[in-house]
């Protein structure tokens, strides 16, 4: 509050001066509206000629640090349920020149544990502010709250304004898939729940019923009930614990294949023939486990077809393993569950050869 103001204030109440009249000389004054009545709210009516000034609020670096629990669990959160809703998309609507590692089921488990590990602490932290923003509420003038609230507006804003340019580009430039558009309505519908319920909350603290009211608006009570459904759905789409892990043991056994391949074309390169059997590769270079299976330790089936192709062979608990650097899944490496063998053929130098 400006000093002058205050005192001006102070002095025509303490003169019984009625508050319309005093709003009235400073408004002709040019004085802005809000610097006016939280001029006029740092006084309560006592006897006439004593204005009596109201408690004022100091916040605590325990409330500080509060704030700052809740608004860095919000960015987590919003960002995690943005992750989530991408990675599901992106399982709805496949596109082979995008997905290249897409659709693992990685990034699926990391969003969902991020979004369901902040909400909570967020809800509670929400709680613990509301409820004494409730018992005083002159602690909702504190710098700290205004200027994070004020710092996520921002943040909301530039992210609503970024989305709504990407997807003018995109549809000016013919590229405006399904995909992108659902992509970018996640986008704006988080950013604008958060800045909606946030400029809501500030517009409603600058009203005398606003400085009393509590909980959340309508429209962040439906920001977060989409988010749980969101998070279900990440749940579901993750698979129980026991698929991932089954999922994580074919990650290693495609990955271990795909480098018995590799060290397989490694050694008709220096000897013009196919190894007899896997110990004719040079195991430390790849890990003597990387030749046996992570669970049963039997060793990966391995034998010459013909004088350029071999078969590698492995007993795999789910179908069509993806790997997170994009591999698998094509029509080389698909399989089902249980064993399945892979017949593949070396490069010779006749295939390096460029066509002409």
């Amino acid at each position: 509050m400006h000093a002058d103001l205050g005192r001006f204030v102070r002095d025509a109440l303490a003169r019984g001066v009625a508050r319309e009249q005093i709003r009235s000389q400073l408004l002709a004054a040019r004085w802005r509206n809000e610097e006016i009545e939280a001029a006029l709210a740092a006084w309560a009516d006592g006897e006439p000629g004593l204005p009596v000034p109201r408690r004022s609020m100091s916040l605590s670096a325990r409330e500080a640090f509060q704030y700052l629990v809740l608004f860095a669990t919000l960015y987590i959160f919003t960002f995690d349920v943005g992750a989530l809703l991408y990675v599901l998309i992106e399982l709805r609507f496949r596109d082979a020149a995008l997905d290249y590692g897409a659709g693992t089921p990685a990034p699926l488990r990391w969003a969902t544990a991020g979004a369901l590990t902040a909400l909570p602490i967020f809800l509670w932290m929400n709680r613990i502010l509301d409820a004494s923003l409730a018992r005083e509420p002159e602690k909702r003038a504190s710098g700290v709250r205004r200027w994070l609230t004020y710092l996520t507006l921002f943040v909301a804003a530039l992210v609503l304004i970024g989305d709504f340019s990407t997807i003018v580009s995109s549809l000016l430039g013919g590229g405006l898939t399904l995909r992108f558009a659902l992509k970018s309505l996640v986008v704006f519908a988080i950013a604008g729940v958060v800045f909606g319920h946030y400029l809501g909350s500030l517009r409603r603290e600058e009203s005398d019923a606003g400085a009393r009211a509590r909980g959340a608006s309508w429209l962040g009570r439906a920001g977060i009930a989409a988010a749980g459904v969101a998070i279900v759905a990440g749940l579901f789409a993750g698979g129980a614990p026991r698929r991932a892990r089954s999922r994580q043991l074919d990650e290693r056994r495609l990955s271990a294949l795909l480098m018995i391949d590799s060290f397989v074309n490694q050694y008709f390169e220096s000897h013009r023939v196919l190894p007899q059997s896997l110990d004719d590769l040079d195991s430390r270079a790849i890990g003597a486990p990387a030749f046996s299976d992570p669970v049963s330790g039997s060793p990966y089936g391995y034998a010459i077809v013909d004088s350029l192709d071999f078969r590698l062979t492995a007993t795999f608990d789910s179908a069509d393993t993806l790997l997170p650097s994009g591999e698998g899944v094509g029509k080389a490496w698909r399989h089902g569950a249980g064993p399945h063998s892979f017949i593949r053929r070396v490069v010779t130098p006749a295939d390096r050869m460029p066509v002409r």
